[in-house]
């Protein structure tokens, strides 16, 4: 059924994009960036940055003293790292382990040194799953990118699949969650989709539907909520495209 109507939101949306022009569509795109950022950087609970601050600082590019530099840096680094995914999309580049590296590479940049598979073991708090071993990670992650290549289903179970396997393997020390969000949109935006934002009011439902294939290997649960998601996200574009 979602699938149904998020086929024919896209449309109307494609239709409506050619029709106002792409000036207008990248007006549309800044703003989702800036949103993406903000609400990606703060739905695991650790941004000390408000969403003026973000927004702010997305649209000066200029750290200021007042702010800590660290979230700084991780909310400028999002906004090159999505950037990064959106001219591969358009290059046509698939997503292979290499650009993996290279996103986490930017998304850490001026903080730590990225691009590296995890050489420690790691618990997450609060969670009923813990990742695997880090002898391991490299197996599973060539294991990851071998059933992404065969990977049969739609852009959004793939999608779903890349995220939701990502935060279970945890390859990297941090990051995981911003970048699983950002290997989302690239394989639905690679796929002719909108990216898509995670509201902060969803972050129990999100998190919970994580957990549930973690645990139980049950991705449907977030495929779900994916979908409607991807709905609601076509329309507010289509009533941003409008309005403009």
């Amino acid at each position: 059924m979602h699938q149904d109507i998020l086929e024919v939101d896209k449309l109307h949306f494609n239709e409506l994009r050619e029709h106002v022009g792409e000036e207008k569509f990248f007006i549309l795109l800044n703003e989702f960036v800036k949103k993406f950022t903000y609400e990606s950087i703060t739905i695991e609970g650790k941004n000390a940055l408000s969403q003026e601050d973000v927004y702010n600082l997305l649209e000066k590019e200029v750290i200021v003293t007042q702010l800590p530099e660290r979230e700084q840096k991780e909310a400028l680094n999002y906004k090159k790292a999505f950037a990064h995914v959106f001219k591969l999309v358009i290059s046509r580049r698939r997503l292979n382990e290499d650009i993996l590296k290279d996103l986490h590479e930017i998304l850490v940049e001026g903080i730590f040194v990225g691009g590296q598979y995890r050489k420690v073991n790691i618990q997450i708090k609060n969670s009923m799953h813990q990742p695997p071993d880090y002898v391991k990670v490299y197996d599973r992650m060539a294991k990851f990118f071998y059933d992404l290549e065969h990977f049969k289903g739609t852009a959004v179970q793939k999608g779903a699949f890349a995220h939701a396997q990502i935060f279970k393997i945890y390859p990297f020390l941090e990051g995981n969650g911003r970048l699983a969000r950002l290997v989302l949109n690239y394989i639905i935006m690679f796929d002719g989709y909108m990216p898509i934002s995670i509201p902060l009011s969803d972050k129990e439902i999100y998190l919970q539907s994580i957990d549930t294939f973690k645990v139980e290997k049950d991705l449907s649960p977030f495929v779900d909520y994916l979908y409607q998601l991807l709905v609601n996200s076509y329309e507010q574009y289509i009533e941003t495209l409008e309005s403009l």
